[in-house]
């Protein structure tokens, strides 16, 4: 078991701990396991919380070319759940790979992704950012024409005013600059696809 609190850069949380059933992550910021698992056992705290059992971890994934570590694990319903960070030790990127292989038995795999499976991922955001601006391209116009729909929730009232800030010409640019930004990244990953080290459940 590894006796340390992982200091990390990632959505809502700043560190973790690897606690005896499951990696166990938390914005609060505490020195040592002890105080930690203290923290993260209050019921009333102001800190986020969140916990990935080994059992429900599916594979754990990094590009050699890239600080992020990828966890994609079974959450709440069955549905897959995805966790990413960086580590702002570099030291502790083996440490934590090492821990899985010995002991939580991963299959430790190192590959060169084919062509389609390094521009996968960005295929599917360039799909989800030309529909987003064809929707909002047809919404802007709509809220310049005084037509549109204004919505009862203040998710859509916000999405609508910043819509209307753009124009539907500043919708255009915007979409386009993403896809273009997309469309560079597809060509290069497809052209030299990276390294990629893959840890493996024994359940999986």
């Amino acid at each position: 078991m590894l006796t340390k609190v992982f200091s990390i850069t990632g959505e809502k949380f700043s560190s973790f701990i690897v606690d005896e059933n499951a990696l166990k992550f938390s914005s609060a910021t505490t020195h040592t396991v002890e105080a930690f698992s203290l923290e993260f056992a209050k019921k009333l705290t102001l800190a986020k919380r969140l916990e990935i059992k080994y059992d429900s971890i599916k594979s754990i994934k990094k590009e050699d070319s890239e600080k992020n570590i990828v966890i994609k694990y079974k959450g709440l319903m069955g549905l897959q759940g995805e966790y990413v960070f960086t580590f702002n030790d570099t030291t502790d990127y083996e440490t934590f790979f090492a821990f899985f292989v010995k002991e939580r038995y991963f299959t430790r795999i190192h590959e060169i992704l084919t062509p389609f499976k390094a521009v996968r991922k960005y295929l599917i955001e360039l799909v989800i950012t030309i529909s987003i601006t064809i929707f909002s391209y047809y919404q802007a116009i709509s809220i310049a024409n005084g037509t549109a729909d204004e919505g009862t929730t203040a998710q859509i009232q916000r999405f609508n005013y910043f819509v209307g800030l753009l124009g539907d010409k500043g919708v255009i640019a915007i979409g386009s600059l993403i896809s273009c930004f997309l469309l560079y990244k597809i060509w290069k990953r497809y052209l030299n696809p990276p390294n990629q080290l893959s840890l493996l459940s024994p359940n999986t």
